[in-house]
């Protein structure tokens, strides 16, 4: 099928960038089901610029597909564990820096799980990310890495799609300091 480029600009998007688009764009879709034991059976479509279905069959864009929850697996590892969730620079280059730190310390503390899955004979993706933190924050220099925690396979797991921002519970401050501190005296506890 053919994608059709808007003929309106969206909002997000530069007079330079909409020009920049073709006119249509090829797209292949791909459907397949996926069923799975007590669960409704799921029809899932991707489009794919991949057109060609004898270099890429159906069924390696379905697992190409599913593999991409890894890569959000990996983002949850860098907002919650790793405390990304936000950035506390306020230019462009202290921005750049921090991103460049919590790549350098996920990929170190990746490079711990590849080499205990190795001893462990597992694949580094069951070892727990926690675990291999918590070793890294405590290990002198030069110790050998002990047993991790190997979590379970948990095959067709489903979560829900929901927001979790627990670390963000107190209020926004929308006023001055000195405004918020003139109304915590004139209500006599909170500001309003």
């Amino acid at each position: 099928m053919e994608w059709v480029r808007p003929k309106a600009r969206p909002a997000w998007m530069t007079a330079e960038q909409f020009d920049s688009l073709p006119p249509t764009l090829p797209v292949r879709e791909v459907r397949y089901q996926l069923a799975e034991k007590g669960m409704r059976t799921r029809r899932v479509t991707v489009a794919t610029t991949l057109l060609d279905p004898k270099l890429y069959p159906k069924d390696k864009v379905a697992e190409l597909y599913g593999l991409r929850w890894r890569a959000e697996t990996h983002f949850a590892e860098l907002k919650t564990t790793l405390k990304m969730r936000k950035l506390k620079s306020r230019t462009a280059d202290g921005v750049r820096k921090e991103l460049a730190v919590y790549c350098l310390v996920f990929n170190l503390v990746r490079a711990v799980t590849a080499r205990a899955a190795a001893r462990q004979a597992t694949t580094p993706d069951r070892v727990g990310f926690l675990d291999a933190l918590r070793w890294l924050l405590t290990a002198e220099p030069g110790e050998p890495v002990p047993d991790l925690v190997v979590n379970p396979r948990r095959a067709g797991r489903h979560e829900p799609r929901v927001i979790k921002d627990l670390q963000d519970t107190f209020r926004k401050m929308v006023l001055s300091r000195a405004l918020m501190k003139k109304q915590l005296r004139k209500w006599g506890g909170r500001p309003k």
